[in-house]
């Protein structure tokens, strides 16, 4: 019996944030005792839109450098930042017909753009031929798969003339849902360690995890909370989630404007330190614009935080209806949450959270390099 272990390249080009999440689970998890050995080629997490143009070329060059060094490759897996289509054009001919599983974190026909922006059907175009190109394609939610797929009609329809049919029919034919896991038990263990209720009399805590970008739509959030403020609601905050050099104005206001509300703000290092400061709120809110998958919710629901999400996006599949507010009525349904901390703490949002663990996932994961 032949114990030689099957060699999958992993290709990142972005890797950062949730891409470097699964990339270092996958190669942690299946490289060590499986029958399967995972080698990852990754570039820095910054300029996307460079990535999908010239990462193709620069992981096709790395490949005919080490392409002796290899030897025998069972399969190329790779994200959706990067053109799989060029990238298959720019193999050696040897590497060309290699299985091609594509993972798509997010789309660029569904991802919003800024207010001032027009989105460039360009980026959409290359999701699609490298869709195209791949022999599986892998989606973290159904949302995301299917506002993919929705979105290529009118970008077809585009088209000057020589209009192709049935795009879509390919794409989901090789398609399957598979979330991205997250380490849930690890996380509910570390959230032990601290206080998961209000603490005497103190007040109701809310907890804001994402990252600081427009497309996470804080301005949404700090306006409930700045509704609150004004009426005398009494409350705390959290932020918490990655900044950088450039973030939306609103913080700097809503920092000055909450002041003594705030209990946390900023980045938290540290797996552990993350969890207990997760476990002392009772609330999770969302405000984003897009979710594919909605990480964040998930790690802050693992450690006992109660999900308030919008009713929409990747939220609709994974939380029931009683947890999402609609349009319009973030401040309303935190009123509520404030006021009736007690009730709303009786919904236990671990369970939900589970389904996302590795231990839940992971043989799904193993699958499909084996």
């Amino acid at each position: 019996m032949s114990t030689e272990r099957l060699r999958w390249v992993v290709l990142e080009p972005f890797y950062g944030g949730s891409h470097r999440h699964l990339v270092d689970g996958l190669a942690e998890r299946l490289s060590a005792g499986e029958p399967v050995e995972l080698e990852p080629w990754t570039l820095p997490p910054r300029a996307w839109k460079w990535r999908m143009h010239g990462a193709a070329v620069t992981f096709a060059r790395r490949w005919r450098a080490e392409e002796g060094r290899l030897g025998k490759v069972a399969g190329i897996f790779a994200s959706s930042l990067l053109d799989a289509a060029a990238l298959r054009g720019l193999l050696p001919a040897s590497a060309r017909a290699l299985p091609l599983v594509l993972y798509f974190h997010e789309n660029q026909l569904a991802y919003p753009v800024r207010v001032d922006d027009r989105r460039d059907d360009h980026y959409g175009w290359i999701n699609l031929q490298s869709a195209l190109a791949a022999d599986r394609v892998l989606w973290n939610s159904a949302y995301n798969r299917d506002s993919f797929l929705s979105a290529l009609g009118p970008l077809v329809g585009r088209l000057p003339d020589a209009r192709p049919r049935g795009l879509a029919e390919l794409v989901h034919e090789k398609s399957a849902v598979l979330p991205v896991p997250l380490d849930i038990h690890g996380l509910e263990r570390m959230a032990t360690e601290a206080p998961n209720g209000p603490g005497g009399k103190r007040p109701c805590r809310i907890l804001w995890n994402h990252r600081w970008e427009h497309d996470k739509d804080p301005d949404a959030f700090f306006e409930a909370l700045f509704r609150l403020a004004d009426d005398g609601v009494p409350f705390e905050v959290s932020v918490l989630g990655e900044s950088f050099e450039r973030q939306p104005e609103v913080f700097e206001r809503a920092r000055e404007r909450l002041g003594g509300r705030i209990a946390a703000w900023g980045f938290v290092e540290g797996r552990d330190a993350y969890a207990r400061e997760l476990a002392r709120c009772q609330v999770a809110v969302s405000t984003a614009r897009h979710e594919f998958q909605g990480l964040a919710v998930l790690e802050a629901a693992a450690c006992g935080a109660v999900p308030l999400v919008p009713d929409a996006l990747a939220y609709r599949e994974i939380w029931p209806v009683e947890l999402r507010y609609a349009p319009g009525t973030l401040a309303d349904a935190l009123r509520d949450r404030i006021e009736r901390t007690s009730h709303w703490r009786r919904y236990d949002p671990c369970p939900v959270a589970r389904n996302f663990d590795w231990q839940t996932l992971l043989p799904q994961w193993r699958a499909v390099f084996g």
